[in-house]
């Protein structure tokens, strides 16, 4: 997405002094921004697979929003793409593809990516809402949401270089379910196919980290997510009173890493339940970004 530059008229260009010019120029400025503001919030979108998905059901729909914010009903998986206004930086930007919470049967705020696009695309970072699969329609959902999730990092790996992105730098945040599916993706990637016909194929489906908040067993155990010593880096955060998601389940998940010899930090704040790590919400979890940033500065 390109940025409109807004040139000011003559008679508001700020060699004139009188109160009158300054804010009509304020004016002209608010504009300007919200322009900006407009352009980075309208993503683009695309479905992961040009084709059917595979094991999609038949009769599956792309789902809809329920009224209440939330996306049901998924069948056929896509993603929406939210670009920041301002030009790349050389090196590329960091992207995240978020994977929003909602127990595989919804999506919660899919469009926004639950707060990650007022968060992140001011601080330069691609934003990408992932619609994964939910059940209904689909039978197999664990299997079907980690088909898309890798799809997914495919699909940003490829387009790395027309969206200003690193190919180093994609990561995937995921919020309970999502971040589920994040663990789903870090444990189980696989190298792309140089003979793939289809050129996505070719790209590796490995993140390059990812950030569990809240993660949530999804009714299956830590053996099910075999952490090898190559796995992605992991950001995992986990309220000790959170009674969905229990933080023994978190601390498994860094344990595993820790025997893998992979790269994992692990925070436990006291309170805040399930809902600790929502963007801006109270308490120290709502401020996890903080923690986050200086970690992802780190990463080589």
């Amino acid at each position: 997405m390109g940025l409109n530059i807004l040139v000011a008229p003559d008679d508001l260009r700020p060699h004139q002094s009188d109160m009158t010019t300054r804010f009509n120029l304020l004016i002209f400025y608010a504009l300007m921004m919200a322009t900006c503001l407009a352009q980075q919030s309208k993503p683009q979108e695309f479905n992961l697979w040009e084709n059917n998905p595979p094991g999609m059901v038949a009769g599956a729909t792309p789902g809809a929003d329920d009224g209440t914010g939330r996306v049901r009903n998924v069948g056929i998986p896509g993603m929406l793409v939210y670009l920041p206004a301002t030009p790349a930086p050389p090196q590329g930007r960091t992207a995240l593809i978020v994977c929003p919470g909602g127990g595989y049967t919804h999506l919660t705020r899919l469009i926004g990516a639950d707060g990650a696009v007022n968060a992140f695309i001011p601080k330069g970072f691609v934003v990408i809402s992932l619609k994964y699969r939910t059940r209904p329609p689909s039978t197999t959902v664990d299997a079907d949401a980690l088909e898309d999730g890798k799809r997914a990092v495919q699909i940003i790996r490829s387009h790395a270089k027309e969206w200003g992105i690193d190919p180093r730098r994609i990561g995937m945040l995921g919020w309970s379910a999502g971040a589920n599916l994040a663990l789903n993706v870090a444990s189980q990637f696989k190298p792309g196919d140089a003979a793939a016909s289809d050129k996505v194929g070719r790209e590796s489906s490995r993140p390059d980290f990812v950030v569990l908040l809240s993660p949530w067993p999804s009714k299956r155990t830590i053996a099910d997510y075999p952490i090898q010593a190559n796995a992605p880096p992991a950001f995992i955060a986990s309220a000790k009173d959170d009674k969905t998601a229990p933080v023994a389940f978190a601390e498994g998940i860094a344990e595993s890493y820790q025997k893998a010899g992979a790269k994992a930090s692990l925070w436990t704040p006291e309170t805040g339940g399930h809902g600790a790590f929502t963007i801006d919400a109270p308490g120290e979890g709502g401020k996890w970004i903080d923690r986050f940033e200086p970690w992802l500065q780190e990463l080589k």
